[in-house]
């Protein structure tokens, strides 16, 4: 193998697919990243056997190869190339031996054989849609918040993704709250399929806020999602998700309009003294076109107050202010409507106007 490729593409392929190198693994193989080069082109993989990251970039091959390096190595070396010069040098010698250079600074590592290492899983362009870079990207992140942590309810731990009718909902719950997000799609498919949410979370560092389109096909046990030099490939979660439609149902008994950047400060105040072993909460009175806060717990107390649109009867209502504090902070609306039923039932926060987003929280009783 004998490549010139850039050194900031390379630096930036490097920082993807190592995001796919385990940390620990039986397999020492898996420990490296894949080098191939081939057609002009130079390819980079990682793979935990979970998530595998294929990113390519352009390279002026003068002989056709692929090695396996040591990831750690590899990454650290890469990194610290002289940022004067933009030209890197890569070249496998007889020995097996992968020599790296750029300006003056070279390096010499050991390499393993590349057939043994396990590439990305095959997924066929078959079942597929088209969806803008960046609206994946928001719905990403504005759902994958309220994925569980607990292993016992496994389709929770994850990002449900619902195509159907021309409309993606994405959707993260973990029993007490529901996010879920809406965007309309030009696609006739239907295909659903819940993506694990650390895998989730890597896709967020990975993808950008273009308006360019990424392509995600579905096969029986993976999902592939095809960005502009990278391909992102991830075990899909088996199992069948809530119904969330039916969650998000709701019949309104109070309704107020308030700017997010106001309440979200004022919960985060009060959820200064709330500690999550003593279980305290946030309550908000809502009267007279105000919320009044009040929180109490060992450490101490704190009021606040702020003006709202109030339309529907007065309420008194507790929350984990952790569960409100996520879902304000991922609102990019500058007003938002909450609505209420009952003081313990689960309340919704939706925009003003439309239905892109719907976050629905379970309130505290109170003692």
């Amino acid at each position: 193998m004998n490549l010139k490729c850039k050194r900031t593409d390379l630096i930036e392929a490097v920082n993807i697919v190592e995001k796919a190198v385990p940390v620990k693994t039986t397999l020492p193989i898996m420990e490296g990243i894949y080098l191939e080069a081939k057609d002009d082109c130079f390819h980079l993989v990682g793979n935990n056997m979970d998530l595998g990251l294929e990113c390519v970039i352009p390279a002026e091959v003068k002989e056709k190869g692929m090695v396996v390096v040591k990831a750690n190595l590899f990454s650290v070396a890469v990194k610290k190339l002289p940022d004067f010069e933009e030209d890197v040098y890569l070249e496998v010698d007889d020995k097996e031996q992968i020599k790296i250079a750029c300006g003056n600074a070279k390096f010499d590592f050991a390499t393993a054989s590349a057939e043994d290492f396990p590439l990305l899983p095959l997924v066929e362009d078959e079942n597929c849609f088209e969806i803008k870079e960046t609206y994946l990207k928001n719905m990403v992140r504005q759902t994958v918040y309220a994925i569980s942590t607990k292993e016992d309810k496994p389709v929770l731990t994850g990002v449900y993704f619902d195509i159907s009718d021309g409309t993606i909902h994405v959707v993260g719950c973990d029993g007490y709250r529901v996010a879920i997000r809406k965007e309309e799609i030009d696609t006739d498919k239907e295909i659903k399929f819940i993506l694990p949410g650390k895998n989730a979370k890597e896709l967020l560092s990975i993808i950008g806020d273009s308006e360019d389109s990424i392509q995600i096909s579905l096969s029986k046990n993976n999902v592939k999602m095809s960005l502009k030099n990278c391909t992102f490939v991830s075990r899909i979660i088996d199992g069948e998700y809530l119904n969330y439609k039916s969650v998000a149902d709701h019949k309104n008994n109070l309704v107020i309009e308030v700017e997010t950047k106001k309440i979200l400060n004022s919960i985060d105040r009060a959820a200064m003294i709330v500690s999550e072993s003593a279980k305290s909460y946030v309550l908000l009175n809502i009267e007279d076109d105000s919320v009044f806060i009040n929180c109490e717990s060992v450490m101490g107390k704190v009021n606040d107050k702020f003006s709202v649109n109030m339309i529907g009867e007065p309420m008194q209502i507790a929350f984990n202010p952790r569960y409100l504090i996520d879902a304000f902070k991922n609102v990019d609306d500058e007003t938002v409507k909450f609505s209420f039923s009952t003081p313990v039932t689960p309340t919704v926060i939706s925009p003003v106007e439309g239905d892109r987003f719907t976050y629905i929280v379970l309130p505290v009783r109170m003692k």
